[in-house]
């Protein structure tokens, strides 16, 4: 008598839920990889200009020189 009320799932195809998923992120703007990794590398924008120019995060710009230097440099001692 419970299963009575219960709603039962419709099988879908996946590409119906491929489809369902792609329009639920492209109508929420706020939230995606490119936007995850723009704030990563980027200050926040501000709220009373939104369409100025954000600045690199100086953590950011330290892990990207660290970075570049110890491939440059295990590069360097291992192919030349």
């Amino acid at each position: 008598m419970r299963d009575n009320f219960r709603i039962k799932p419709q099988p879908r195809s996946t590409i119906e839920i491929h489809a369902a998923l792609t329009d639920y992120i492209r109508q929420r703007p706020d939230v995606g990889l490119d936007k995850f990794l723009l704030n990563l590398a980027f200050d926040p924008a501000s709220p009373f200009d939104p369409k100025a120019r954000r600045s690199l995060r100086k953590g950011f710009l330290l892990a990207v020189l660290v970075v570049t230097g110890l491939v440059g440099t295990f590069v360097y001692f291992n192919f030349f």
